[in-house]
């Protein structure tokens, strides 16, 4: 079973029609379709509730998560399944069968832990990161709730690299009507932050393949195992250093007490992160050019 999570925020005309279209191209009759609603915002709660009721439609309201990732790890209570598949409020799938074709490339998976990924969106990232059951319960959650935005499916992309388990599904969103990024500040901060938890990304990824469940050929586990983690992690590190210096076409919104709170739990996330860090960047000092 699938079940959809759509975080929508602020844009109720795009959820409408991000709604409609998904709606009309679901063919399992058990995929369920959770939409993510905040309750300070009413006018994205009335356009949900216009589809209550509907076949595969969940409306979940709830107080404002000060992450990302929690708002959408709702739908691992309202929604239990076998597959999640994080979505967008801008972006519906057009593909007749897209949620089938998801079920496909996550069965492919002989212990059910991988991550179904579709066409490319840019350079670095897919559109979509269809999480297993099976790794969302060895993670504790579909994407971390450490970041105010962005940043979830990049950690979600080296762990399932790290891993080794990616499948493809021949699926298309339409992102024509893509909008800007709510609350969208300190993105060098951000990206320097998602760098300082390469280790515990790493040690989630080991002890993943590591587990008796993990069901790999030896000569697999040992090469995942390897130094091989470090294509990964140098890759992840150039990403951000590209969002790190990129001109973003808008202006930061105001600091407000949500993100205060979610800056201040990461800032604790560093005073643990940082100290296995060190100890390795001192094992690892690149050669100096002479």
């Amino acid at each position: 079973m699938l079940s959809i999570c759509l975080a929508a925020r602020k844009r109720p005309e795009l959820l409408r029609r991000t709604i409609e279209i998904t709606l009309a191209n679901i063919r399992e009759p058990e995929t369920k379709f959770v939409i993510a609603v905040d309750d300070d915002d009413p006018e994205t709660v009335s356009a949900a509730d216009e589809f209550y009721g509907r076949d595969h439609v969940i409306i979940s309201v709830k107080p404002r998560e000060d992450s990302f990732g929690e708002k959408y790890n709702r739908v691992l209570t309202e929604a239990p399944a076998n597959v999640y598949l994080p979505m967008a409020d801008y972006a519906p799938h057009i593909t007749p069968g897209f949620d089938t074709k998801i079920l496909e490339a996550a069965a492919l998976f002989p212990d059910g832990i991988g991550v179904v990924y579709n066409h490319w969106a840019n350079l670095s990232f897919t559109d979509i990161d269809g999480m297993t059951a099976g790794l969302v319960e060895k993670l504790g959650y579909i994407y971390p709730p450490y970041f105010p935005y962005w940043f979830v499916d990049h950690w979600i992309d080296d762990i399932a690299k790290l891993i080794g388990r990616i499948s493809f599904a021949d699926v298309w969103l339409d992102k024509s009507q893509r909008p800007g990024t709510h609350d969208r500040r300190e993105v060098a901060w951000w990206a320097t932050f998602y760098d300082a938890g390469v280790v515990h990304r790493r040690k989630l990824a080991r002890s993943i393949i590591e587990g008796d469940d993990f069901l790999e050929p030896e000569w697999r586990k040992k090469l995942l195992l390897s130094d091989y983690h470090m294509l990964v992690e140098e890759r992840s590190k150039m990403t951000n250093d590209s969002a790190r210096v990129t001109q973003w076409p808008r202006p930061p919104e105001p600091i407000d007490d949500r993100y205060r709170r979610i800056k201040a739990k990461a800032q604790g996330l560093l005073r643990e992160w940082l100290p296995e860090l060190e100890a390795e960047q001192n094992l690892h000092i690149p050669p100096r050019v002479a």
